[in-house]
Formats: C-alpha cells, sequence, structure tokens
C-alpha cells in the first residue's frame, strides 16, 4: 500500500482586516490582493485578524492568536489613525466619538494593529507593513504623522495621492521614484539604491520613531521604508503597495518573497 506523503508544511501569517460599517451592520473586510500576493509569491497560508471593539481591547486574545502564527501583515486602508487609540488600545472611545468613519476613521483597526504589533514584537516574529501598516509601526514605536501631505507640500500631496480620474488598476502604477539605502535591511531585498513604486496616500511620516531605521525615501524626502531596529528577523515596512502589480514587479515580488522566507525561518525556529 502506497502512503500519500501531506503537503509541506506552510508557515501561517496574520493579516490585518479593516472595519466597515454599512446601514449600521458592522463587518470585518479585506483585500484580496493581499492574502493572494501572500499565497502566491510568499508562499504563506493566511488568517484573517479581526478588528478589536474598545471593551475587548483589555482582553489577552491577541497573544493567544499571534502565538500560533509565523508571521505578521499590517495592511493599508483609506482610514487614517487615530495615534491615542493606536498607543492606548484599551483606552474606550467616548460616547459623542464615532469609531468608524468611512475612509477617515477606523479606530478598530487602530486597536487591532496595536495589540498585534506588541505581540509580535514580543515574540520576535516577521512583520511586513504596507501603507497605513507602515504609518501604525511608526506611531506605535512613538512617531509621528502629518495630518495631510496636501497641507504639508502642495506638489507632494500631488505626488502621493490617489489618482482617482484613472481606473482602479491604473491607480497603482509607479508613481515616483525612491531612493533605498545602500546599508539597510531593504537593500539586499531591492538589489537596487533606487526604484520606482506607486503612491496613493494623503497622510506620511512626520518623525520617524527612534527605534525605527530610514529604508527608502521619496524626492520630497518623505519616509518610503522603514525597519525596526535590532530586530531579530524581518520587521519592515513600506509605504506603496506591493500587493497590487506583485506578479511583474521585481522589487514587490523580492519582498514578498523574502517576508516569506522569514515566517519560515520563525516557524522552524519555534519548532526546536
Amino acid at each position: 500500500m502506497t502512503l500519500l506523503q501531506p503537503e509541506r508544511a506552510r508557515a501561517v501569517v496574520g493579516v490585518t482586516s479593516n472595519r466597515l460599517l454599512v446601514d449600521g451592520v458592522h463587518r470585518d473586510w479585506l483585500r484580496r490582493k493581499y492574502v493572494q500576493a501572500l499565497h502566491r509569491h510568499a508562499g504563506v497560508a493566511c488568517v484573517i485578524l479581526p478588528t478589536v471593539d474598545g471593551e475587548d481591547a483589555r482582553e489577552e486574545v491577541a497573544p493567544a492568536i499571534i502565538g500560533r502564527l509565523d508571521g505578521l501583515v499590517l495592511t493599508g486602508d483609506e482610514s487614517n489613525i487615530d495615534p491615542a487609540i493606536l498607543r492606548a488600545p484599551s483606552s474606550l472611545t467616548e460616547a459623542d466619538r464615532q469609531d468608524v468613519e468611512v475612509g477617515i476613521l477606523d479606530r478598530p483597526r487602530d486597536r487591532l494593529s496595536a495589540v498585534t504589533i506588541e505581540s509580535a514584537i514580543a515574540l520576535g516574529m516577521p512583520i511586513l507593513g504596507i501603507c497605513r501598516g507602515l504609518q501604525e509601526l511608526n506611531v506605535y514605536f512613538g512617531g509621528t504623522l502629518r495630518p495631510s501631505l496636501a497641507e504639508w507640500r502642495p506638489e507632494s500631496g500631488a505626488m502621493h495621492a490617489e489618482k482617482p480620474d484613472r481606473p482602479r488598476d491604473r491607480q497603482y502604477d509607479a508613481a515616483h521614484i525612491v531612493r533605498i539605502c545602500s546599508d539597510g535591511a531593504l537593500f539586499p531585498i531591492a538589489r537596487t539604491i533606487e526604484a520606482q513604486v506607486n503612491s496613493l496616500h494623503n497622510q506620511g511620516i512626520e518623525a520617524l520613531a527612534p527605534a525605527l531605521r530610514r529604508e527608502a525615501w521619496a524626492p520630497d524626502g518623505l519616509v518610503e521604508a522603514a525597519s525596526v531596529i535590532g530586530a531579530p528577523t524581518l520587521q519592515i515596512g513600506v509605504q506603496w503597495h506591493p500587493e497590487w502589480h506583485v506578479s511583474t514587479d521585481l522589487l514587490s515580488k523580492q519582498l514578498f518573497k523574502t517576508f516569506g522566507e522569514a515566517c519560515v525561518g520563525y516557524c522552524r525556529a519555534k519548532k526546536h
């Protein structure tokens, strides 16, 4: 009798969701581009992490979940970060303040990111932050954000903003170059000191957190990528969206591949 060999076990990563409020009904949701890129180009399996309400933030749920995973992906979203919530996720929202405003505010997501980042850092787990995810890492570690790039510099606002007049797929075409630090964590992945990236964000890093190292920057000086200083594995965030054209963009492909390898290494190390 021939026994079938089980499929090689994949590393499993947690992927942050966002809160959607429609007709008074709360839903957690996630664009499939992230899951597809992670499955096809990082070679990992995905678990979608639910957002967190204020009254649930004190529960020790996140460590229990994250402890079973091999990596964390902080996804992008249109909503802006509430730094106060991200730094103190267990603080309850006042009765006269909304938790969710479509495209503007998503405090349940802020709470989710806060508790998962804390757990992943404590465990020395691979982290990949994308767009909002980079900003979350910066705020979590004590950095600050520019609330509006257009108000900071009109030309920067135009450079980095979403282009609503284009078809959705074309909005993720390359928008500007980034310079990559030649002695950082991103350079071995990119294998170049300059790359073209897309750009769809209205906030950006103002002061980089002391715990983070600048890995790439835009022509206007805005931080486009940063890594956690002294991390035992890959813990990095990028301002662009590598998941969108990953099948044709070499930098995106290499970023997901390297993240997947880090997750596999972490998974194997846990078992020994």
